[in-house]
């Protein structure tokens, strides 16, 4: 197994910084839409986009600990790649919606061009 080496705290920290920006912004959306629906109701759509959100971001803060954020994103779009050719194979693996697949690129579309434009 590979050994996993932690980047320096320098190089990380504007990365978790941005990432955690975006939780904030997330938790916000989250807590806007509560408040609109105001009573406990089954999870709709947008609900479930921004929980989506909130996992791929918290995902991604553990990541760039070892790897930078673009690289992170990068290696997280092959997954997606990989587990979309695998939808037709009939190989008993589980296989993931292709509505969450279409999803996640979007996310993380959104978090790489937010990251990128906060860098220039």
């Amino acid at each position: 197994m590979d050994e996993i080496t932690p980047r320096p705290v320098a190089e990380v920290l504007p990365e978790q910084l941005y990432l955690t920006a975006r939780l904030g912004e997330i938790d916000r959306g989250l807590g806007r839409l509560a408040a609109r629906l105001g009573a406990p109701t089954p999870i709709t759509q947008p609900m479930d986009a921004l929980d989506r959100a909130r996992e791929l971001v918290a995902d991604m803060q553990k990541q760039v600990a070892v790897r930078p954020l673009e690289a992170s994103i990068a290696a997280q779009v092959a997954w997606l790649d990989a587990a979309e050719a695998r939808l037709g194979a009939d190989d008993g693996e589980p296989k993931l919606d292709l509505d969450r697949i279409a999803l996640d690129r979007v996310l993380l579309g959104e978090l790489l061009e937010g990251w990128r434009s906060r860098r220039n």
